[in-house]
């Protein structure tokens, strides 16, 4: 069942709305503001559930009648807006949220309607919510989530409780996934860092195969560095910007590799490693190369970063990269 303890991070947001809960001080409009993945819709369903519970805690019973419809999808009385186009237009919000919430509850002390997405609101259709939010009806709440602030009318902001989320710990990221995913430890903390502070995010690299694949092709490319030449080179820098729309993403995992590097060259142990199954390997090329090396590698991809946005050539660039780091063994 549903409940606030499943919530990965974000304790200070989820007390509050339990607060809010317990001292009966809900407001009518909340905005929960951060990045996609973070654990806004998570959060929303929870608090809709709990609010509607007919045991009246502050965590959603799981087994009464409200809570199950909410389980199945089918409560009556919340309401998730869709839209019918790019954008949350005028009749969305006329539609799915001004004209119902002027019919009672059907059998729930609120009405609660939920916009994912709130940001793609164009100016008209928060327009027609402002005038739902500057008189809502006691019984009703509304609950936008978006990733943006920035997009709303400041009118719209200064009648709703902001509640922006922030990134998860990584700790607390990595138990949520070897509890849910059953995943050792080195794969769920690669899912956790590559997430940025994102549980939804992290939860879905450590489903992805296609991220298992990147994975060993960058590891394949990392343990060939101290061999081969500039033929291998430029065949690998190739490679890498045949698959521009994932290179962020392979970066990211080269960046993990040097920082292994560095972590092994410095304890020489592997307690610590994002690439645990790689020791064997990660200790050789730390006998290979120096401290001052892998600063330089870690300067030399900054600097292809820099050049990257710079729309400079891909391939190129890459093989000057991939090059350059070769020259820092031994």
């Amino acid at each position: 069942m549903w409940s606030f303890r499943e919530v990965v991070g974000n304790r200070k947001i989820v007390e509050h709305l339990q607060g809010a809960i317990r001292h009966r001080k809900v407001s009518h409009a909340y905005l929960f503001s951060g990045p996609d993945g973070i654990g806004k819709r998570f959060v929303a369903e929870r608090f809709a559930a709990a609010l509607e519970c007919e045991q009246g805690g502050i965590e959603p019973c799981g087994s009464c009648r409200s809570c199950l419809q909410m389980l199945s999808g089918n409560q009556p009385d919340v309401s998730f807006v869709t839209r019918s186009k790019s954008v949350v237009g005028v009749d969305d919000i006329r539609e799915q949220v001004s004209a119902p919430m002027g019919i009672k509850p059907y059998a729930s002390p609120y009405k609660i309607f939920i916009i994912d997405e709130a940001e793609k609101m164009n100016e008209q259709a928060q327009n027609a919510l402002l005038k739902t939010l500057e008189e809502p009806p006691e019984y009703g709440i509304i609950l936008l989530l978006s990733n943006n602030a920035e997009r709303f009318l400041p009118t719209i902001l200064s009648r709703v409780v902001q509640l922006p989320f922030l990134p998860a710990g990584e700790e607390e990221t990595v138990a949520f996934l070897m509890r849910e995913y059953q995943m050792p430890d080195y794969r769920a903390r690669l899912s956790a860092v590559l997430a940025g502070g994102s549980p939804g995010q992290a939860a879905a690299f450590a489903n992805s195969e296609e991220l298992q694949g990147r994975r060993e092709a960058v590891l394949r490319l990392m343990k060939s560095l101290p061999e081969g030449g500039p033929q291998k080179r430029a065949a690998q820098g190739k490679e890498l910007a045949a698959r521009k729309g994932e290179l962020s993403r392979d970066l990211d995992l080269m960046l993990l590799w040097l920082r292994d590097l560095l972590m092994y060259k410095a304890e020489g142990s592997r307690c610590r490693l994002m690439y645990p199954d790689e020791a064997e390997e990660i200790a050789r090329q730390a006998e290979r190369v120096t401290y001052e090396g892998i600063h330089r590698m870690q300067d030399e991809l900054a600097a292809f970063q820099a050049k990257r946005e710079a729309n400079v050539n891909l391939e190129t660039s890459l093989w000057i990269l991939l090059s350059r780091w070769s020259e820092c063994f031994q």
